[in-house]
């Protein structure tokens, strides 16, 4: 008749205090059928707190995982990340030089948002329209912030990619960055870019073929 404490009925469970949950069990005096009622309910309590705390893993060898960035809206303008219109003048100077085609207005073409690229300030800038393919891969840019300055971070034509994110490790100080470009239904390629101190450069590249349940099955290709 004594009560039950709550590592009585926790007993087999998966940990919860790794999530940052506490669950206090006082004065407890159940039958057979309310224990395995409550253990039950913890373990669904532990599960759902398991799947909250997964991040997606990176679809390519490497063991880091990617922080998936949504993709920019017309609400994330050169205005609205208040840069001046030095800077702006600055960052589509650089940004035309690497386009595949000029629209009528760069402004109305392109969308901003600042990023951290670990030791630097970041943006990742976004065409919207004419810089677009019909797969819905759009060409884009990341520029980091040195000595005062914008700079872009591809030295050649930017990549026209559908998703983007970045790795926590870096390489010279910038965070790796993972682009994503639809071939075709249900078919990707995937790059990932590394810094070398002046500019991203191809590191590793992916052939990704994504399954209806959400699988992936990844072939690691040579880089073009």
């Amino acid at each position: 008749n004594q009560p039950y404490s709550a590592v009585s009925l926790t007993d087999g469970l998966p940990s919860l205090s790794k999530h940052g949950v506490v669950i206090l069990v006082r004065q407890l005096r159940p039958s057979c059928g309310k224990i395995r009622q409550m253990r039950l309910i913890l373990f669904a309590i532990t599960l759902t707190f398991s799947l909250a705390a997964t991040s997606r893993p990176m679809a390519t060898d490497s063991s880091q995982t990617i922080e998936w960035l949504k993709d920019l809206n017309d609400q994330e303008t050169f205005r609205a990340v208040k840069l001046t219109e030095a800077e702006q003048k600055q960052i589509i100077d650089q940004v035309e030089a690497t386009a595949f085609d000029t629209p009528d207005s760069w402004e109305s073409e392109l969308r901003v948002r600042r990023v951290s690229l670990g030791e630097s300030d970041g943006l990742v800038i976004r065409a919207t329209k004419m810089l677009c393919g019909g797969t819905g891969n759009c060409e884009t840019w990341v520029f980091r912030r040195s000595q005062g300055k914008w700079l872009n971070l591809f030295d050649r034509e930017a990549p026209v990619i559908s998703g983007f994110g970045f790795e926590h490790e870096a390489s010279a100080g910038i965070r790796n960055l993972l682009v994503s470009a639809e071939r075709s239904v249900g078919k990707e390629n995937r790059i990932l870019f590394k810094f070398d101190g002046n500019f991203y450069r191809q590191s590793e590249c992916y052939e990704v073929d994504l399954g209806s349940a959400g699988d992936e099955t990844t072939h690691k290709v040579a880089c073009k």
